[in-house]
């Protein structure tokens, strides 16, 4: 199965699937669209979808949980090296991050769960297998002017989503919406590198942008919870593959007209940013959690209660690069 390598700094990605497996690969391919691509194989990790009758391989038998999912398990076999993900009875997927190989498996497929396949059970292994090759994962929006990065963090539901679309309408470089990495780079030390995905909007989300709704009513996949817009496309924002680390927002929605921004110190930032490290392999894990305490002592550290005046709030963010 030869597909396209897509150039993720530096480290070259392939997504393989068979006949069967391609309307779930689709999914991961819109959310790469944003990357350059680099031919085709040899790559330096893959990503493989299986849809099969029986899984082809078994949950580790001796494993530790180094995950609390919203449904099924995230286990980790030390010995093995291996990444286990059960995602209720029909999903699976088995990481080996040492090899730089994840396979998914659908015993069977439901339409709901092309989005899992394409989505939190790609991003996961995604992160583990970067993260043995220097790039570290954050859960995070990010935005950047003039090298500088904004990143606003959060778990799903705390508003980073609405946030860094209103700044990527506003005019700032578009870094990602969901995920970021970090890396160390000879003479410039800590960046932000972009994974300048699709937007997943809710419903909430899409009300404060009444100028998209038509266009994401438009093709909107069977199976998908929210609807996808592209930054570049939607506002024409340019993706910037880098940047300094400067602003550390932690957003979450606060349910009144104004937003409240206070500054928090760096101690409290990596408390709240450490459950981005999977407790994995020891060094690269460790690796992951001397990047994320670089981030916080580079950057100034704040909480955003959100409201629901976001222009308010956009102006409160772009004080923060001003």
């Amino acid at each position: 199965m030869n597909a396209p390598a897509y150039r993720f700094h530096g480290v070259r990605l392939g997504v393989l699937a068979g006949t069967e497996g391609e309307r779930a690969a689709a999914g991961v391919h819109a959310r790469l669209a944003g990357l350059p691509l680099d031919g085709g194989p040899p790559y330096d990790v893959t990503f493989e979808i299986q849809i099969v009758g029986e899984h082809p391989f078994e949950r580790p038998g001796v494993a530790r949980p180094v995950y609390d999912p919203p449904q099924g398990e995230v286990v980790y076999d030390d010995a093995a090296d291996r990444l286990f993900i059960g995602y209720g009875p029909r999903l699976r997927v088995l990481c080996e991050p040492g090899r730089g190989r994840a396979q998914a498996s659908a015993a069977g497929i439901e339409e709901e769960d092309l989005w899992s396949l394409s989505h939190p059970l790609f991003t996961l292994p995604l992160v583990e297998l970067l993260k043995r090759r220097g790039l570290y994962g954050v859960h995070s929006g990010g935005v950047c002017r003039e090298g500088r990065a904004l990143l606003l963090p959060g778990t799903s539901g705390a508003g980073k989503s609405t946030l860094t679309l209103a700044l990527a309408r506003a005019g700032f470089g578009f870094l990602g919406d969901d995920t970021l990495f970090l890396a160390q780079r000879p003479g410039e030390g800590l960046r932000v590198l972009a994974f300048p995905d699709e937007f997943d909007l809710t419903d909430q989300t899409v009300s404060f942008f009444p100028e998209l709704v038509s266009q994401l009513d438009e093709g909107r996949l069977a199976g998908w919870r929210k609807r996808q817009v592209r930054a570049e496309q939607a506002y024409g924002a340019p993706v910037v593959w880098e940047g300094a680390p400067a602003v550390l927002v932690f957003p979450r929605v606060a349910g009144v007209r104004t937003s409240v921004l206070t500054p928090m110190g760096p101690d409290e930032a990596l408390l709240e940013l450490a459950p981005n490290v999977l407790l994995t392999e020891s060094r690269s894990s460790q690796a992951h959690l001397d990047a994320l305490a670089e981030l916080v002592t580079r950057s100034a550290c704040y909480r955003l209660a959100t409201g629901t005046d976001l222009a308010q709030a956009v102006g409160l963010l772009e004080e923060l690069l001003s």
